[in-house]
């Protein structure tokens, strides 16, 4: 998962009448008595003062408080295929725009909000790769293989491969996972757990020499690999709502600031490199950043290595990142180069979540969040 480049992440905007509450308790009218002009009712200042309270109170209600983060932390259950993960975010996210279209139609928009709330997906996948809206096929270095020992039917297995994982691919065999209105309301209608069964059967992926899927979605960014012992990191939220701006670029810097502070914790000093997405430590990315929205509600998020199979980026496979000439490390190569790897201790990935959950809060100042069970839970095998 990479990032965002300029215009690439493409978000409808929602433009909503503000919002104002006012308070008759701050409010005093202090007139003068003036003389009655004709054909003129006059008001007391006491019953103007109650009429412009109950027109306040009336037209401009304080809107209900937003309700809390849910956490939904599916590690200690195994790793789970990626087309499943994007399933599960993509019902979750339908689901809520269905919800805002009906309070839209019946006019309980604020009253809708309080059975709308944002969520955090914590996850480890099986090995993936996937393409981002700023990839195209060449990062797959091993859909370019100049080798003068390939034959026809090689060279023709590789130009089907990169249809199928094109930005047009569509329909039966294409590698791209999408989802579309037809889609969209079948998955309104089902169970939350046959809905995401549904949604992730919707692709076939390419599958890369190493014996690993790729698959192409909507998230920003470029090229990468998910897999064990790699932390990643879905929140779904509403860029409406404070504690957040309606703005992806600040919300990208805020999840790069998630990484920073949470690799602080293990004595890592990260930072953001000046013209790619992610946190990087010597020069090597540690975590990489890919973002979508939909209506100011984000999906996709980042990936921290904590103790990943490295090879897995080897670059005769993918350009990770579409970056040439830059690697990719994680806290364990970190941790034990830094010391004597008898008495390095590589942090479990139940632990790393629990920290950057924790980097979230100070970050966003969220205070109110509730870890939440999920029937998706019981669908991912462990391995």
């Amino acid at each position: 998962m990479v990032g965002l480049r300029g215009n690439r992440i493409i978000a409808e905007v929602v433009l909503r009448k503000p919002t104002f509450f006012f308070s008759s308790s701050s409010s005093s009218f202090n007139s003068q008595p003036q003389q009655q002009q004709p054909q003129r009712r006059s008001m007391s200042s006491a019953s103007l003062a109650s009429s412009c309270s109950d027109d306040a109170e009336r037209e401009f209600p304080l809107p209900p408080p937003p309700p809390p983060l849910e956490v939904f932390n599916a590690i200690d259950y195994g790793c789970m295929d990626y087309s499943k993960s994007w399933a599960w975010q993509h019902t979750l996210l339908s689901r809520r725009l269905m919800l805002r279209r009906r309070a839209k139609e019946s006019g309980e928009e604020k009253t809708a909000e309080v059975n709308d709330p944002d969520c955090i997906l914590l996850l480890e996948h099986s090995p993936v790769y996937t393409l981002g809206r700023g990839s195209d096929e060449s990062h797959l270095t091993f859909l370019s293989s100049d080798s003068g020992d390939d034959d026809s039917d090689r060279i023709l297995i590789r130009e089907q491969q990169k249809q199928q994982l094109s930005r047009k691919s569509r329909g039966v065999g294409s590698a791209r996972l999408a989802v579309d209105r037809q889609v969209d309301e079948v998955v309104g209608t089902l169970p939350l757990e046959q809905a995401v069964e549904h949604l992730s059967k919707l692709a076939t992926p390419v599958v890369a020499p190493n014996g690993v899927p790729i698959y192409r979605v909507e998230r920003g960014g470029e090229v990468t690999w998910h897999g064990p012992s790699q932390l990643v990191v879905y929140p779904l939220l509403d860029l409406n709502r404070p504690p957040y701006q309606r703005d992806l670029h600040w919300y990208l810097r805020m999840i790069e600031e998630v990484i920073i502070l949470t690799l602080q914790q293990y004595d890592i000093e990260g930072y953001r490199d000046e013209e790619n997405t992610g946190v990087w430590v010597n020069e090597e990315k540690v975590a990489a950043v890919g973002i979508s929205s939909s209506r100011w509600i984000t999906t996709h998020g980042f990936a921290l290595n904590i103790n990943p199979n490295l090879d897995y980026f080897d670059t005769s496979v993918i350009l990770p990142c579409g970056i040439e000439g830059k690697g990719v490390t994680s806290i364990a190569k970190i941790l034990l180069e830094r010391g004597e790897k008898e008495e390095t201790k590589i942090p479990e990935l139940s632990e790393v979540a629990n920290v950057v959950l924790d980097s979230i809060q100070k970050v966003f100042g969220i205070s109110n969040v509730r870890h939440c069970d999920s029937p998706v839970f019981a669908t991912v095998a462990k391995t």
